[in-house]
């Protein structure tokens, strides 16, 4: 990309994103005084309120521990952001806490996928919105949800940790201030913290551009997500761009803490590596790295960081 284009870029960008600030933001949902977060990768949940940590809990996760659920029966636990949709005080493994799973989100991959029809996914997305369980006929699966029943459980002769069909399990009396703690509607974050970067953040972003027939032998566009998330240096913007030949690229508008306009930082990873390379674009700085290299860095450990700690600034699923 040369100077001019790359100038284009940014005034294009600068523009749309200030649209979206504008429309979007303007009504988004702030963060919430609390929220859970599950990290999948370490196997911990986190009851946050008022952005600390108030209780912290070790977890049982679906026999398949590492990829997220995307269909009946591959025995995952999913990944991105849902709500309660339920209380139940008995319930096969003690209590439970049913979640809004599938979302939005997890609907656009299954259309892309060819596993649901355009009808079902209106009749998830029309779910979501209203606030309600999505129904739970369809091939992405159902019923996922917080239990006790204990994280490790008896399998033969050995103690297994992860036994779950996709639910996230924990200790009886771990469940009981759990359940408490949440009410129907608070926001519930699964993420995994081992994965990179791309992948971590990928199941949080809001579609904007997806393919919407299931048609086989039709040409599928790229499929594009934003997400906000507040982070020690403002508001930050992210556009992840993902094309039917496993391309990827990121965008990173941050805001700075006064929400300011132009972005006081912005970068272009054109691979979406993580990294500052060729074909690479960024503007600006943190203010806080002493070179431009260390700028981009620090900003993904930060929007990590501010994902573990329930920092979204919309959730996509209302």
């Amino acid at each position: 990309m040369n100077n001019d284009l790359f100038k284009l870029f940014t005034a294009l960008v600068s523009f749309f994103a200030g649209l979206t600030l504008l429309l979007g933001w303007a009504y988004a949902k702030e963060v919430p005084s609390k929220c859970v977060v599950i990290d999948k990768g370490i196997h911990r949940m986190f009851l946050y309120r008022d952005g600390k940590i108030i209780e912290s809990y070790a977890v049982s996760l679906g026999i398949d521990s590492v990829s997220p659920k995307r269909r009946r029966g591959d025995k995952s636990t999913p990944e991105g952001c849902y709500y309660v949709t339920c209380k139940k005080s008995e319930s096969r493994f003690y209590k439970f806490l049913g979640l809004s799973y599938p979302n939005k989100v997890d609907a656009c991959l299954g259309l892309r996928k060819r596993l649901i029809s355009s009808r079902e996914y209106s009749s998830i997305a029309n779910a979501i919105s209203a606030g309600s369980s999505p129904p739970a006929c369809t091939s992405l699966g159902s019923s996922i949800g917080i239990h006790g029943g204990g994280v490790y459980r008896n399998s033969g002769k050995s103690m297994v940790r992860d036994w779950t069909e996709g639910c996230i399990a924990v200790n009886n009396q771990d469940m009981d201030v759990i359940y408490s703690f949440c009410d129907v509607g608070d926001m519930v974050i699964i993420l995994n913290s081992k994965h990179q970067f791309f992948d971590m953040m990928s199941p949080f972003g809001n579609p904007l551009v997806m393919n919407q027939t299931s048609e086989p032998g039709q040409k599928e566009k790229k499929y594009v997500s934003e997400l906000g998330l507040v982070t020690v240096f403002g508001q930050a913007l992210l556009r992840l761009r993902e094309g039917t030949d496993y391309s990827r690229s990121i965008e990173i508008l941050l805001f700075g803490k006064g929400t300011s306009m132009p972005p006081s930082y912005m970068v272009f990873d054109r691979n979406a590596d993580g990294k500052l390379g060729f074909g690479d674009k960024q503007t600006g700085s943190l203010g806080t790295a002493k070179k431009k290299q260390n700028s981009y860095s620090r900003l993904l450990t930060e929007l990590k960081k501010a994902l573990i700690k329930g920092r979204l600034l919309a959730c996509p699923e209302k």
